[in-house]
């Protein structure tokens, strides 16, 4: 479990320093190449929309193909309002701006900042640590190794 919550921990970590990083990155114009998106869960927040979208553009007259839409985790979870939004954005030939990393300009995104929901998988990576350490540390009690008073001897 503590492997796991490392892990976790540094995903989102690093999650929320690319994203923090990337709104200062350099931009560029691109041009979407093509969107789509397909339906996904029943679960407890309802149907959402899982979204793809792949992009050029050019850097240093270098031409290159992203499908980084944000620095996130996130599965879906697009309601339908927001979906019409990225249809609207992000719909086939539009121009996009594209914020690419400084010394690696086929790492970009079209959607610069942190992501909330990495928060909350850092958060729950630190509680699980706990959780893992306290196990880890407090001794366990039980009936094996223990002695009570025994049998009174006979005369």
């Amino acid at each position: 479990m503590l492997l796991l919550a490392l892990a976790l921990v540094g995903d989102r970590a690093y999650l929320l320093w690319m994203g923090s990083s990337s709104e200062g990155w350099p931009q560029v114009d691109g041009t979407i190449q093509s969107f789509s998106y397909k339906a996904v869960g029943q679960g407890r927040a309802g149907e959402g929309w899982r979204l793809s979208v792949e992009y050029s553009y050019q850097v240093d007259g270098q031409e290159i193909h992203s499908d980084r839409l944000r620095f996130s985790k996130r599965f879906a979870g697009l309601d339908d309002e927001a979906l019409a939004d990225a249809r609207r954005r992000y719909a086939e030939d539009a121009r996009v701006t594209v914020y690419h990393h400084p010394g690696r300009p086929a790492l970009s995104v079209l959607e610069p900042g942190m992501d909330s929901q990495a928060w909350l998988g850092l958060v729950l990576g630190f509680v699980l640590i706990l959780i893992a350490v306290v196990f880890w540390t407090v001794p366990t009690h039980s009936g094996r190794g223990r002695r009570g008073p025994g049998p009174v001897p006979r005369q």
